[in-house]
């Protein structure tokens, strides 16, 4: 009785198994590692954000949970994609001062501060919101849900209007001093499957000589700042051991790929 009941659990193991490897093997076809400095590769990774932390807020994207496209700000989406953007000085336009005070004016609403050693003109990029929509949509898979102004860094500041944008030097800006943080980056490896496209990298934070494992927080990294000597140091071994793996998906749709979300594995 016994061996007729290890027949029967076999016989029905045995499909199992076969199922299981149809699937390994589906996976394994359907997978391909790609090289960490593939173009496609490094412009996906561009998407991410700039390493210069003071252009659109910084890297939000590298949380201590998963973060998608619906826990971005639509202004700091629409500044990434502002920023991914190659703009030379045929955008850029200039614009007299008003009578009044050392500010030009963009219509009745967009004020701007002057931006010359005369204080005479403002120096102002003019972009059309369609070319910002067009990139929008190629990073995060869908349209700007609103034309909202963005601040782009500490001193210059985008305005919408009439299908452009007006980017320049905001009125009334402040500096903040201090430290400043210091992020390193640096790709593990870039895998393919499916209609999906994972690149995982290294993050590590750095504020006076203290590390933090993300970008948004302050969890310190004790471990490694008590090995921590100097940013010269910080190589990919040193990325490997005390840095944050983060795994970024994007997904394919007519042959380019969108961001979906990033998280930390």
């Amino acid at each position: 009785m016994k061996k007729i009941i290890k027949k029967i659990n076999i016989l029905y193991l045995i499909p199992v198994l076969l199922v299981i490897g149809l699937v390994i093997i589906f996976v394994i076809i359907n997978s391909k590692k790609l090289a960490t400095d593939d173009k496609l590769v490094l412009n996906l990774y561009n998407y991410l954000g700039s390493n210069d932390l003071n252009i659109c807020g910084g890297l939000a994207i590298y949380s201590n949970e998963l973060v998608d496209e619906t826990k971005l700000d639509v202004s700091q989406k629409i500044c990434n994609a502002y920023y991914q953007l190659d703009l030379d000085e045929s955008y850029i336009i200039k614009i007299d001062k008003s009578k009044k005070n050392n500010t030009c004016s963009v219509g009745e609403n967009i004020v701007f501060a002057t931006d010359d050693v005369e204080n005479e003109t403002c120096n102002v990029t003019k972009v059309e919101s369609k070319l910002i929509n067009d990139k929008y949509k190629e990073i995060y898979g869908k349209d700007i849900e609103n034309l909202e102004q963005f601040q782009y860094d500490a001193t210059t500041v985008c305005y919408y209007e009439n299908d452009y944008y007006y980017c320049g030097l905001s009125d009334g800006y402040t500096l903040t001093f201090g430290n400043e943080p210091q992020t390193y980056r640096t790709i593990k490896e870039a895998i393919k499957s499916g209609d999906e496209l994972y690149i995982y990298d290294y993050f590590l934070k750095i504020v006076n000589d203290e590390c933090f494992y993300n970008f948004t927080d302050n969890q310190k990294n004790e471990d490694c700042t008590n090995n921590l000597i100097s940013d010269k140091d910080i190589d990919f071994d040193f990325m490997k051991k005390y840095g944050t793996l983060y795994k970024h998906t994007f997904k394919e749709n007519n042959g380019s790929y969108y961001w979906i979300s990033s998280t930390p594995v």
